[in-house]
């Protein structure tokens, strides 16, 4: 039939997107998969025109879940921080598709569980503290990637807090204090100042900033990166922190508690897979930290 020879993909009932594949597959292959279907068993019941419809359609509604599927299960990127701008478009997605229904019923119905699954896994999904924090804290996205303007302030309020209790020093111990009370503190003399700059350090002295608490600090700091420019959607904010770490010392120490958060577990289950095809009926006496070393160096280098 002049068409690429592809094979028919076979669902896995653990991996919902093995059936979207399988549905896909069969689209692509309609003409060649319903003439070799009646030429081999014609008895065989096929699927009606309609059902060939339907199924074309929910690959339709399905594949914007493919992709976040694919975007979230990265493990050499930042996937914390994109949970809530994901779980959101899904949302407008579903919901753009209740407001132009299909004409067929199943359709329809599928939709409906969708938009209701996804208001019920996803509808509280800003007040995810982890996830707010590392969605405020990625320079792609900041204060935008919220819908409700209440749930960003108080991202905000709990990272100033987050920094401050990171810029604020530990208290010595109670063998340090003993140690310094039973020594003798000599603070080292101040170096007089020159005449000739007397006059000018008088003028300049009310202008120096003193001493800030960390609070001041750190609320200064997310102000000021708040107001910076949004960075590229597909630029990497580790980067853009590397860079500015010495600018924002305190927030960049919060960050690096968020933004290493994944959003799903497929990294972790990765490792299990890899396990499963290091220890094998030919390498079944390996010791348990050999196979530990083993999927370390597997899943690191």
């Amino acid at each position: 039939m002049g068409q690429v020879q592809l094979r028919m993909k076979q669902d896995v009932a653990t991996r919902w997107n093995s059936t979207y594949f399988m549905m896909q597959r069969a689209i692509e292959i309609k003409e060649p998969l319903v003439s070799t279907m009646a030429l081999l068993n014609p008895l065989l019941p096929a699927l009606t025109p309609e059902e060939w419809d339907i199924t074309k359609e929910v690959c339709d509604i399905l594949k914007p879940f493919e992709e976040v599927t694919v975007e979230m299960s990265s493990e050499r990127f930042v996937t914390g921080s994109k949970a809530i701008l994901m779980a959101r478009g899904l949302q407008r997605i579903v919901a753009h598709r209740q407001r132009n229904p299909s004409t067929h019923e199943p359709v329809k119905g599928m939709v409906n569980f969708l938009a209701a699954d996804l208001e019920k896994r996803f509808g509280q999904i800003e007040r995810v503290r982890v996830l707010a924090e590392a969605t405020l804290l990625d320079p792609r996205f900041k204060k935008h990637a919220f819908v409700i303007e209440r749930n960003a302030e108080e991202t905000v309020s709990r990272v100033v807090g987050a920094a401050t209790h990171a810029a604020t020093p530990t208290l010595p111990s109670t063998e340090e204090e003993e140690e310094e009370e039973g020594g003798t503190t000599v603070n080292p003399p101040s170096e007089p100042v020159p005449q000739f700059w007397a006059d000018f350090e008088e003028r300049v002295t009310t202008l120096r900033p003193g001493v800030q608490n960390p609070s001041t600090g750190a609320m200064l700091e997310i102000k000021g990166f708040l107001a910076e420019p949004l960075i590229p959607r597909k630029a990497d904010p580790l980067e853009w922190w590397r860079v500015r770490a010495l600018v924002y010392q305190n927030i960049c120490t919060v960050m690096k508690t968020r933004l290493c958060i994944v959003a799903t577990s497929v990294p972790s289950e990765r490792v299990f897979s890899k396990t499963g095809q290091i220890i094998t009926d030919r390498r079944n006496r390996l010791s348990p930290s050999k196979v530990r070393e083993l999927v370390f160096l597997n899943a690191n280098l």
